[in-house]
């Protein structure tokens, strides 16, 4: 088991080493590279405007948010919120099943 000092969070190493306790015969140092590769290409998939889909498990999507205007209650001063852009992830039907 890797030194995940966080117990409640999974890191990348923590999927590596999942998968060599699954497929030993690979290296660990190739089956870290295959969970980068994995990672990059969701990357690359959003940041094209594509929707990274894993069936069974959820979907990741970029949402463009419009820029807006709005007033501080405290201070009264009126600030400009610029647009943005976010990921948002939505389960997968046998992943809400689960846990919802």
């Amino acid at each position: 088991m890797s030194r995940n000092l966080n117990p409640h969070t999974v890191f990348k190493r923590d999927i590596a080493e999942h998968l060599h306790r699954c497929f030993p015969d690979h290296l660990k140092e190739d089956l870290s590279e295959v969970v980068d590769i994995v990672f990059q290409s969701i990357t690359s998939a959003l940041e094209d405007g594509r929707r990274a889909e894993f069936r069974g498990f959820g979907s990741f999507v970029v949402h463009d948010q419009k820029g807006r205007v709005f007033k501080n209650p405290k201070t009264q001063k009126i600030t400009e919120c610029p647009p943005s852009r976010r990921i948002v992830f939505k389960p997968g039907k046998e992943l809400k099943k689960r846990f919802l």
